[in-house]
C-alpha cells in the first residue's frame, strides 16, 4: 500500500554519551500500526564502539506496542515484555552512508558512544498511508492537534506528504 513521511530528524550521539535504552518507536507515536518503518542512515560510521543501533529481532511479529520512557533504565522495556530477554540482540554497524531498516514496533537502543567523535545519523519515519490520529501530540505543533480530532486522516500533503502511492499512475510498457 502507500506510505507518508512521519517524521524525519538528526540523529547525534555526542562524545562519550550514555547509551539509548531499548523502547519501540511507534507508541511514541500520533499514529498506531504495525506497518510503520524507520530508514536509519549513518552520515559517519555507526559502529559497536560509537553507539550503533542494537535490535532485538523478531520483536515486531508480536505486535504489542505498550509504552516505556527512553531514559536512564536501559532495560525496562524488558520488564514490559520478559519473554523478549531470551532474544539475543543484534548490533548492526553500518558505514557511512549506509542505512538500516527497521519496523516501529521492532525493539531496539543504542549503545554508548565511547568515543571522542560524534556518531552523527538521520532517519526518516514512514506511516501506512490511511494512518489515523490517534491523539498523541508528538511531531504535531499544539495548534495543530487543536483542530484534529482522535480517528481524522493523516493525510495533510504539507506534514506528512505521499511518498509511494497505493496504486501507480505509471502505464507499464
Amino acid at each position: 500500500e502507500g506510505m507518508r513521511v512521519y517524521l524525519d530528524q538528526a540523529l547525534v550521539k555526542e562524545p562519550f554519551a550514555n547509551p539509548t535504552a531499548y523502547h519501540l518507536d511507534v507508541p511514541y507515536w500520533a499514529f498506531t500500526s504495525g506497518n510503520a518503518l524507520t530508514i536509519w542512515f549513518a552520515l559517519s560510521d555507526a559502529t559497536v564502539e560509537n553507539g550503533c543501533l542494537c535490535y532485538v529481532p523478531g520483536t515486531h511479529l508480536d505486535e504489542r506496542s505498550e509504552s516505556v520512557p527512553i531514559d536512564e533504565d536501559l532495560g525496562g522495556l524488558f520488564k514490559v515484555y520478559p519473554e523478549w530477554t531470551k532474544r539475543d540482540p543484534v548490533f548492526c554497524p553500518v558505514p557511512a552512508g549506509g542505512a538500516v531498516v527497521h519496523n516501529g514496533l521492532t525493539a531496539h537502543g543504542a549503545g554508548a558512544n565511547m568515543t571522542p567523535h560524534q556518531r552523527i545519523a538521520h532517519s526518516i519515519a514512514y506511516m501506512p498511508d490511511g494512518a489515523r490520529f490517534n491523539g498523541a501530540q508528538d511531531v504535531y505543533t499544539k495548534s495543530q492537534v487543536e483542530h484534529m480530532a482522535v480517528g481524522d486522516l493523516l493525510d495533510d500533503e504539507r506534514q506528512n506528504p505521499l511518498v509511494f502511492p497505493a496504486r501507480s499512475t505509471h502505464a507499464a510498457g
